[in-house]
């Protein structure tokens, strides 16, 4: 697949190491769904990243830069009106599947990324009942909590925070933990996506597998097995 130039159009931090950039094609659109995956080639190599809103020429991605992502570091170094080069082919499995029953999301670091976009989906598809569950290390890398919040107020979306190395109002300990309360008040019969680190999607996928939720139900980028030994 081509690379095509593009031009970051704007930026906005989302945490100390994370930023979220909108990307404008130089010329065309972008064929695919929020969720998917473009690619982006820097000086520093080429690497996959999910995309958060997809609209015509424009994606909106969010990158974390921490100095072991060559791509990722690369492209914090841009400001707006600097150039890229992206695919313009969206790819990748995680996409939402139906907006006529219940569904449950649960996202780990930048695995918040395509829940975010297929969320916005579903909820403006007239989906009856969402659950977004994230579960990250400490406060400040509580990625878009405050965009989640406002979901929840205008549409029929549950929030649930999960911190694993920091006490604080909210629970404590992995976002997986979560999963049988939120499996007995959904049902087994919603969609669950999953996206993050791979061991915390492979353990979402275990426990929702133990609790009997069918696996046909449950959606990942379908990497992450080969990731956890």
């Amino acid at each position: 697949m081509a690379f095509q130039d593009a031009t970051v159009t704007a930026t906005t931090a989302v945490s100390p190491d994370c930023t979220q950039y909108v990307v404008e094609l130089d010329e065309g659109t972008f064929t695919g769904e929020a969720g998917q995956h473009t690619a982006i080639r820097t000086e520093n190599g080429v690497k996959p990243y999910s995309t958060i809103a997809v609209d015509g020429a424009r994606v909106v991605l969010m990158l974390r830069a921490y100095g072991v992502d060559g791509v990722a570091d690369a492209v914090a170094t841009r400001s707006v009106g600097d150039s890229l080069q992206v695919r313009s082919r969206l790819t990748g499995s995680l996409t939402l599947q139906r907006t006529d029953r219940p569904a449950v999301f649960v996202g780990t670091g930048t695995g918040i990324t395509p829940l975010l976009g297929i969320l916005h989906a579903y909820v403006t598809g007239g989906g009856p009942r969402a659950v977004f569950m994230f579960g990250e290390k400490s406060r400040d890398q509580l990625l878009y909590k405050g965009l989640l919040e406002q979901y929840a107020l205008v549409h029929p979306v549950e929030t649930r925070f999960s911190l694993s190395r920091e006490d604080w109002s909210g629970h404590t300990g992995y976002i997986q933990e979560q999963i049988p309360d939120v499996v007995d008040s959904v049902g087994h019969e919603a969609d669950y996506y999953a996206c993050g680190v791979p061991a915390a999607v492979v353990a979402a996928k275990d426990k929702l597998d133990s609790l009997g939720v069918p696996d046909e139900h449950v959606h990942t980028e379908g990497w992450e097995d080969s990731q956890v030994s």
